[in-house]
């Protein structure tokens, strides 16, 4: 089996996420494209993780697995919020928590 990982341009071979993760397949020709494993690694300097797990169970896990570390947008629950284009907008951290923190009022 031979394969490798590149960091060309984005496309339908990479992804990238909000935690400042990379995640691609690693390609196998002898394998069928939908049992290909993601390789992902956190923050660019980190080192690579194999999931022997299809697209769809990386993905559902990076958003919706609070365990699934260091890929997780799950941790913390943070509650939903909704900011008219109009703003005003947070203008600090302080403020997004604020908005998010899950035991805040209506």
């Amino acid at each position: 089996m031979r394969s490798h990982l590149t960091t060309a341009a984005p496309g339908p071979d990479r992804g990238s996420d909000q935690t400042e993760g990379e995640c691609y397949w690693l390609a196998d020709r002898s394998v069928e494209p939908d049992r290909w494993p993601v390789v992902a690694r956190w923050g660019g300097i980190e080192p690579w993780h194999q999931f022997e797990m299809s697209t769809a169970e990386f993905v559902y896990r990076v958003i919706a697995d609070p365990a699934f570390k260091p890929f997780t947008v799950a941790d913390p629950p943070r509650r939903p919020f909704y900011l008219p284009h109009w703003g005003p907008f947070p203008m600090s951290a302080e403020d997004w928590n604020a908005l998010t923190d899950p035991n805040r009022g209506s």
